[in-house]
């Protein structure tokens, strides 16, 4: 029943670690920066593919890999074109484009900075000592294989018990009474542990023995039948499984600490912005 799986919350700072994406990849492989393209007499190169993927690349995490190349290609020949017509205008000293380029450096020191700041703080080494610590070593959780009938009331639920207690299948009876999705395959719930899954029904499971059915058991959704179909200790992922999601956790709380001690470190004043008006604060399109 998924409406009982808590739900996953999930999301990493925006300070990880850039890679370029597969296309960087493509280039460090092949150990030169091939030009793919000229436009007006000046190339453009796969690391600068590279780059737009960096930038892009959230928004094109769908397309098939050949096709978001031929969008990035396409997308920087069209920006080269346009400036160099803004260049052929002279637009190289107007002040909206000397504030994006001070705007602009700024983000690629900070970006270049972080990535590499970061690689080192969380290098494959530390990413290996966090899973044998904290995985490997670990002692496995465990988690229980169960299977429900979900119905309005007290009463209704008593009523599935009381037909099981009489010879009827748990499967039979959630089949036949269960108004949640599971009913079809018998109430089956599969494999969760206990955070999966919302606090009442979780308590319920691991109060259990192997083969028990429940007294009713209310929570949020309804009132629940259970039967605890058996438990295990639940299977450990590898390191290559894991590494990714450790890493990124590793980043995460690497970043925190070092934008703290950073932002202790540095004098900051901010005057004026409670009376700035919305159209000084609203950037221009």
């Amino acid at each position: 029943m998924r409406c009982l799986r808590r739900p996953l919350i999930s999301g990493v700072l925006a300070f990880g670690l850039a890679t370029g994406g597969v296309f960087a990849a493509s280039a460090a492989d092949t150990g030169s920066d091939e030009i793919i393209a000229h436009v007006n007499g000046k190339p453009i190169k796969l690391s600068d593919v590279a780059l737009a993927d960096e930038e892009m690349g959230q928004a094109l995490a769908q397309l098939p890999e050949q096709q978001r190349f031929q969008y990035l290609l396409s997308m920087l020949i069209d920006r080269r074109i346009v400036a160099d017509a803004a260049r052929a205008k002279k637009m190289q000293d107007d002040p909206m484009v000397k504030a994006r380029e001070a705007y602009f450096d700024e983000k690629v020191l900070r970006d270049v900075y972080w990535v590499q700041l970061m690689r080192d703080k969380v290098s494959e080494a530390k990413v290996k000592a966090y899973y044998d610590a904290n995985i490997a070593k670990a002692e496995s959780e465990t988690e229980a294989h169960a299977a429900h009938i979900l119905v309005t009331s007290k009463a209704e639920a008593q009523k599935a018990i009381d037909s099981i207690k009489g010879g009827e299948s748990f499967e039979a009876a959630a089949k036949k009474a269960s108004k949640d999705s599971s009913a079809a395959d018998g109430g089956d719930l599969g494999w969760f542990k206990k955070a999966d899954m919302v606090p009442e029904f979780a308590n319920a499971v691991f109060a259990m023995k192997k083969g028990e059915v429940s007294a009713p058991v209310e929570t949020q959704f309804g009132w629940h039948v259970i039967k605890l179909i058996d438990t295990r200790k639940a299977p450990k992922p590898t390191f290559e499984e894991a590494q990714d999601e450790i890493m990124r956790s590793l980043v995460r709380e690497q970043s925190n600490k070092v934008m703290e001690d950073l932002r202790k470190a540095a004098k900051v004043e901010i005057v004026g912005a409670a009376k700035a008006p919305a159209s000084q604060m609203t950037p221009a399109p």
